[in-house]
């Protein structure tokens, strides 16, 4: 009996510690096919600047991700989201200094389909407060 009730024990604990991050890649991202999320549109950063982004964080306001650091030259990894649009809030420091794109709404935009996205991300003066998101759609 207690052999029995082992087993049925660490059967529990292995099914749930495996979770959704057996596939997922640094700092629990999804891998580069952007395989294994919940949501069915997967958007990466591009970093296009000379700087390197720490604590990157994207609402859509169909899903909430961090990206981590987030190199410059680099992409990231893509993250699944539930809904999300051409353009999003983005937040994330360049050598401490805080970055942010804040959408004043989403009317008028019509919600992305299933697919994969790149949010390309610019920042060419840090004299500057400005950051700048352009949309990419992949292939």
């Amino acid at each position: 009996m207690k052999f029995t009730l082992l087993g049925i024990v660490m059967l529990v604990v292995c099914a749930c510690s495996k979770g959704d991050k057996a596939d997922l890649g640094p700092n629990g991202m999804l891998d580069a096919d952007g395989s294994n999320g919940s949501g069915d549109i997967s958007i990466r950063i591009w970093n296009d600047s000379k700087y390197s982004m720490e604590n990157m964080y994207v609402d859509t306001g169909g899903g909430e991700n961090d990206y981590g650091t987030v190199k410059n030259g680099q992409h990231s990894f893509y993250r699944q989201f539930n809904s999300a649009y051409r353009y999003a809030f983005v937040s994330f420091k360049i050598n401490g200094k805080a970055f942010t794109i804040q959408p004043l709404d989403y009317v008028g935009e019509t919600p992305l389909k299933q697919g994969k996205y790149t949010y390309r991300i610019m920042v060419e003066n840090l004299n500057s407060p400005y950051a700048y998101l352009e949309f990419i759609e992949e292939d």
